[in-house]
């Protein structure tokens, strides 16, 4: 019973994954602490989201724009250590919902329309890897700034999501670089990962299949949706009760 609970979950994340493009850990994180343990939750959703990332890029590898995302992939392991020193001189519960409420407030502007289009992506993308990176090393969130970014700029679904794909990547790589070495990614994760492999790579499927049904502004509305749901559960998880 515990395991089809856990394709369900699976299931319909991976499906708003490739939808979306992101949004996997948002809804099977918190689903998926009702049956298995967090130490087991967080090497599980990194090595799937791996492989949900994969069957994307390897749909859209030719949207990916590769001279703008070295450069966010670049600046993104730069700033991994300084999120990580932010962690331990600021106060983790404070710089939760601090940056909830700054994704939150950006996302309800999108959502009016309001946008901050920049010309020059290539003095951006620095900045918005650099941001990712440390709040990756600092929260474990490294998605929003650029989802903001890219749906600031109003990037077509494609290439929004190819770039998405490949930054992600090489983050989950280096995180599950890190629980290897740390022993959280053991036998008994790796095996759950592999029974729920297939469940991942069919559910990513159906999310693209359909995402080629909506239109831009419908696909915009979801990706802004995901946003605000993600800062909203930032900022519960973060408020000890």
């Amino acid at each position: 019973m515990t395991m089809v609970y856990g394709w369900l979950i699976v299931l319909i994340a991976s499906i708003a994954q490739g939808l979306t493009g992101f949004g996997f850990a948002l809804i099977a994180v918190p689903l998926l602490s009702m049956v298995l343990p967090f130490n087991q939750i967080v090497p599980i959703v990194v090595g799937l989201s791996l492989v949900s990332n994969l069957v994307m890029l390897w749909r859209l590898y030719k949207h990916v724009e590769l001279k703008k995302i070295w450069l966010l992939i670049v600046f993104g392991f730069i700033g991994i250590p300084i999120g990580g020193y932010l962690l331990l001189v600021l106060d983790g519960v404070i710089l939760k919902i601090s940056v909830g409420l700054l994704i939150f407030g950006f996302a309800i502007l999108l959502l009016r329309k309001i946008t901050f289009p920049i010309r020059n992506e290539y003095l951006a993308y620095p900045t918005v890897g650099l941001l990712s990176g440390i709040l990756n090393g600092s929260i474990s969130a490294s998605g929003p700034p650029l989802v903001l970014f890219l749906a600031n700029q109003g990037k077509d679904q494609q290439v929004f999501k190819a770039n998405l794909a490949f930054y992600s990547i090489f983050l989950n790589l280096s995180t599950l670089a890190v629980f290897y070495f740390n022993g959280t990614l053991d036998r008994a994760v790796a095996s759950i990962i592999v029974q729920l492999l297939v469940i991942m790579i069919a559910g990513t499927g159906m999310g693209m299949a359909m995402a080629r049904r909506i239109d831009q502004q419908m696909f915009r509305k979801l990706v802004i949706y995901l946003l605000i749901a993600s800062s909203v559960s930032m900022i519960l998880g973060a408020i000890p009760f």
